[in-house]
């Protein structure tokens, strides 16, 4: 008996390492229990109303309740001292849960909403709006759904990330008075006033069994591991086995034919576990919080791993052809996976079930990534095809022929690193600059091997079977170091996310440098394996280095010092292996084999570093489009041509003033009245022959010659009667000023007719060049 409230209590938690006990009450106080001596550390009294919730972060030495007063308050561990208050909820908050380690705090209300919040500075970063006020709340371990009591009955299931309802667990029908759920995450325990447990598959939202209890459920829990399974109520624990769903029964004996049927069954399951592992895996890829695995196989089968629990979380089949690549999305909310059947299939790791299948490859996938933003994958066939295309819709954006056996983006999505295994790295500008796409290679000596993109996307890292390394600025292509010091082929290569100064490169002569990208100099040399290095990964901080060789070995590596800190044989070829940010877990991918090892690394030095995520504003399908090259721009007209006057109106008279326009319509008149008038001419000539009394017929050269001639006498017979309108116009050329005044002051002596008719030809070709816009 521990005595300390004055009111009912409402609430309590139990820390994970079992130290202390919180509790809240109704006389609007929280008390924190030391468990070991018994005894009250801290008595909290920052509410003004009953508190209905608590939860502790113990890591961080912060209690935080929720009360009716519809504050969230965070106080110290160990004194009591108010650190914030989040008034934000505009109803009583009813549960408080802490989630990822103490970094994510996530709250309800009967306000009808979910709010998450940053434990670093107490920022809120989402919020759900269920339009019904929430009586609690629960959250998966792998932080995927998210269930909510709304009503009295009502269990909504919705994604924790993004909020979006997936179904309703309404197979009971009486009032609801507690739920838990399992550690596996696919699982979810109701119990009712009936005096049932009801449980339910959260992927499907089917019922799986109904558990009849002997009393009133006060209280559901679920032990570690998934073993057990505590109903509470009254003055009674009832304890069920929990481990799976074919074997839960009571704890009490039950008959032998139950038990016989339940053995059978579990067999007949680890047969067929024994058969899929035959299955050669043919990738891995471990998510971005370090919490899910997926592999390939090469039937089609896609498994999703749990890290923590090491359990097998989901099989997905949708492929017709051996799988050939996964990847995760940044949200791990999504598994992509490329096979031999020439499409890339998008699941959803909420439900197991496929959203999208993406079948615009003409070849078999050979790469697969998703981008920063979460809705661009980038895909190469064996056909040296590289799409980039819409994760939700299919859309291609990009669509280019260039190398496919290996490729990767930048963190912020404007470079992507393209590469075959010859000589030479391509460098692909997705986005940015006047010119749109760009694509520049950048070359060694001999083959390239490997190659990593430094976090800040500034750099891309190359090594070669010449035996040397070579650092690349993305933006431009330029060499900006050589790192040389292998005595062989260079094949592995890794950076840190956080040391943005550190390569750790593996090589064919059995070792490891350290370098200074900055200096080009070797730090360290990591001696130890015996056979020739294949692969090499670095923690997020830098501070440790894995590296596997020929010799089946894998060591653990201190980069700081040089050292190695632990080493395991694995008697078995190894292909290559993923690992987390923090090097806590291991992944190995083993030639030839079916099952996928999982190593944990205790007491590991490296801290987890969070993969930076892009944060940038939604863009629109055509903003996420490469911008096309701009055209030159042409010039108008240009000075030295000119055009005659229909085709100057038909084509660029909307340019012109309305005082050039006028010239130019009396000019055409004039054009068209003697270029018309052949029938005249016709008619002159033949009057010129009465006139003179002869009746030879000309010839067709003598007819020709005759018609320029009347032409030319009909054209200045026309600028006679209707002169050319001269224009006031200071802008004129000095060569057409020359033939006005010329014209002007012209000597008597010459014919007045041949005079406007040679003034009418030269008016005609010099005033189209004046008047013409030159641009």
């Amino acid at each position: 008996l521990l005595p300390g409230h004055s009111g009912r209590i409402l609430c309590m938690c139990v820390t994970r390492e079992s130290q202390y006990l919180l509790t809240g009450s109704e006389d609007t106080s929280v008390i924190v229990w030391d468990l070991h001596t018994l005894a009250v550390k801290t008595k909290i009294l920052e509410h003004i109303a009953p508190v209905l919730c608590v939860a502790a972060i113990v890591n961080r030495s912060l209690v935080i309740s929720g009360g009716e007063d519809s504050a969230v308050i965070v106080t110290s561990l160990v004194d009591g001292a108010l650190v914030t208050k989040l008034d934000h909820h505009r109803g009583p908050v009813t549960a408080v849960k802490v989630i990822q380690d103490g970094e994510i705090l996530v709250t309800c209300s009967q306000d009808g909403t979910v709010c998450t919040w940053n434990v670093d500075n107490f920022t809120l970063l989402s919020t759900v709006n269920a339009g019904v006020p929430i009586n609690t709340m629960e959250i998966t371990d792998d932080n995927v759904f998210l269930i909510t009591l709304q009503g009295e009955n009502e269990l909504h299931v919705r994604t924790f990330i993004t909020g979006t309802h997936l179904h309703i667990l309404k197979r009971h029908k009486a009032k609801v008075k507690c739920f838990c759920v399992a550690h596996d995450s696919s699982r979810a325990a109701v119990g009712c006033a009936d005096q049932r447990i009801y449980l339910y598959s959260l992927h499907s939202a089917t019922l799986l069994r109904t558990l009849a209890v002997a009393h009133d459920l006060a209280a559901l829990a679920v032990a570690d591991k998934d073993h057990f399974l505590l109903a509470a109520g009254g003055n009674r624990v009832t304890i069920y086995s929990f481990h799976t769903e074919d074997n839960l029964t009571n704890f009490r004996p039950t008959k032998q034919t139950k038990r016989r049927q339940t053995k059978s069954m579990t067999n007949v399951t680890m047969l067929q576990a024994e058969q899929s592992e035959l299955i050669p895996i043919s990738c891995l890829e471990i998510s971005r919080d370090g919490q899910l695995a997926a592999s390939g196989c090469a039937r089609g089968l896609v498994r999703v791993w749990h890290l923590s629990t090491h359990r097998l979380q989901t099989t997905l089949n949708g492929h017709l052809g051996h799988v050939t690549c996964v990847t995760f999305s940044p949200n791990n909310l999504l598994v992509l996976s490329g096979s031999e059947d020439r499409t890339i299939v998008v699941w959803q790791l909420a439900d197991n079930s496929p959203s999208l299948t993406y079948k615009g490859h003409s070849a078999a996938l050979q790469t697969l990534l998703m981008m920063s933003d979460g809705r661009r994958a980038m895909s190469g066939d064996r056909a040296r095809n590289v799409h980039v295309w819409l994760v939700d819709s299919g859309i291609v954006l990009h669509s280019t022929s260039a190398p496919t056996a290996s490729l990767d983006v930048t963190l912020n999505m404007k470079f992507a690193v393209l590469s075959d295994g010859d000589n030479s790295v391509r460098i692909w500008t997705l986005a940015g600059g006047d010119s749109g796409e760009e694509k520049r290679n950048v070359s060694h000596a001999e083959r390239i091997t490997c190659f990593a993109l430094t976090a800040d996307s500034q750099h891309v890292v190359t090594g070669s079977m010449d035996m040397s390394l070579k650092v690349w600025k993305l933006d431009g292509g330029k060499l900006s170091q050589v790192l040389v010091g292998h005595s062989d082929i260079v094949t592995c290569v890794a950076v840190s996310i956080t040391n943005k100064t550190q390569i750790v490169s593996g090589s064919w002569d059995c070792n490891l440098i350290v370098w200074d990208i900055n200096t080009g100099s070797d730090l360290h040399l990591l001696s130890g394996h015996l056979g020739k290095v294949t692969c090499v990964k670095v923690t997020g901080d830098g501070t440790i280095a894995v590296s596997s060789a020929e010799d089946k070995t894998l060591i653990i590596w201190e980069t700081k010092r040089g050292l190695a800190l632990t080493s395991l044989a694995l008697h078995v070829p190894l292909l290559g292996f993923q690992i987390t940010s923090d090097c806590a877990r291991i992944a190995v991918h083993l030639l030839d084999r079916g099952c996928l090892p999982m190593i944990c690394l205790h007491n590991t030095p490296a801290t987890y570093v969070k993969i930076p995520t892009y944060a940038a504003p939604t863009k629109d399908v055509d903003e996420l489009r490469p911008l096309a090259p701009k055209r030159p721009m042409r010039r108008l007209l240009k000075k030295e041509v000119s055009l005659d006057t229909y085709t100057w109106q038909k084509k660029y008279g909307h340019l012109t003033s309305a005082a050039m326009m006028a010239q130019v319509d009396e000019r055409l008149k004039r054009r068209f009245s003697v270029s018309a008038s052949m029938e005249e001419i016709s008619k002159i000539q033949e009057a010129k022959n009465k006139d003179l009394g002869s009746q030879v017929s000309l010839g067709p050269e003598e007819a020709a010659i005759a018609q320029s001639q009347h032409f030319d006498q009909l054209e200045a017979l026309w600028n006679k009667i209707s002169p050319p309108r001269r224009r006031s116009n200071k802008s004129l050329t000095k060569q057409s000023s020359l033939i006005e005044s010329r014209f002007d002051s012209s000597d008597e002596e010459h014919t007045p007719v041949e005079e406007q008719g040679i003034y009418s030809k030269n008016h005609s070709f010099f005033s189209l060049k004046s008047y013409a816009p030159i641009y």
